[in-house]
């Protein structure tokens, strides 16, 4: 029984040498990889955008006459606004936005002398040379660096507009008016973090200003527009640079 575990001893360390040696020549084993930090919406940005503008007009004049208009534009400005991932993948925000405008539309148009009952041609013409909101987001990443969101909130115009004729008497007069105007906006967009500090957005926002009267003055006649509802949409790219 000695000599069977002798036996068995020594085949067991002449196996065992080599593999001990085979061992000690292998690489060291790489450490464990730590994961990868997915991307924090948390902090605060401010960017520009850039975009193209679409309004949609109605226009209710003296001759109880509804008129439609359809015009296009630039939009060009800034944002600035801060984040907050409460839980992952889940991010709400407030942003703050202000831009410049080409949107300017034109038709023929009439104007009738309440005094005397003359219907006069005319040119009206109203633009929208400024746009901006405060809104609040919600959004959600669920690829990372990717944030796809909803916002809404408030909305500013400055808008002008006047009525050109000539009338009867000859006298070329062209009444008109501008102020700020106040209404609503919602829209969508998405946001990719392309490197630590800056991300790229795409952004579709619906502006709508409701209906109010205008009264467009010059020294020499008074128009008075019944009913002016502005509506607009912008779809803008931008970049954010976040802190």
């Amino acid at each position: 029984m000695k000599k069977a575990w002798l036996a068995s001893a020594v085949v067991i360390a002449s196996v065992a040498s080599p593999l001990a040696a085979l061992a000690a020549d292998l690489p060291p084993e790489a450490p464990a990889r730590a994961p990868i930090a997915l991307y924090n919406w948390t902090g605060c940005y401010v960017g520009g955008h850039v975009g193209g503008a679409f309004s949609d007009d109605t226009t209710t004049n003296q001759l109880e006459v509804s008129t439609s208009r359809n015009s296009s534009g630039f939009v060009g400005g800034g944002q600035i606004g801060c984040d907050y991932q409460f839980v992952p993948g889940w991010v709400l925000g407030v942003e703050g936005r202000a831009a410049w405008t080409s949107l300017k539309a034109s038709n023929a148009g009439s104007v009738r002398n309440l005094v005397t009952g003359v219907i006069l041609p005319s040119q009206f013409t109203v633009s929208n040379d400024f746009l901006a909101s405060a809104t609040a987001r919600l959004g959600y990443s669920f690829v990372d660096r990717w944030l796809f969101y909803v916002k809404g909130g408030a909305a500013w115009t400055n808008e002008k507009a006047d009525d050109a004729f000539t009338t009867v008497r000859g006298i070329a007069v062209d009444p008109s008016t501008s102020s700020t105007r106040t209404g609503w906006t919602i829209g969508t967009g998405a946001e990719w973090a392309f490197a630590p500090n800056w991300s790229a957005t795409l952004a579709y926002d619906y502006y709508d200003f409701g209906s109010k009267g205008l009264s467009l003055t010059d020294p020499n006649a008074t128009v008075t527009i019944f009913s002016f509802k502005d509506t607009i949409h912008t779809l803008t790219a931008g970049v954010n640079y976040r802190f």
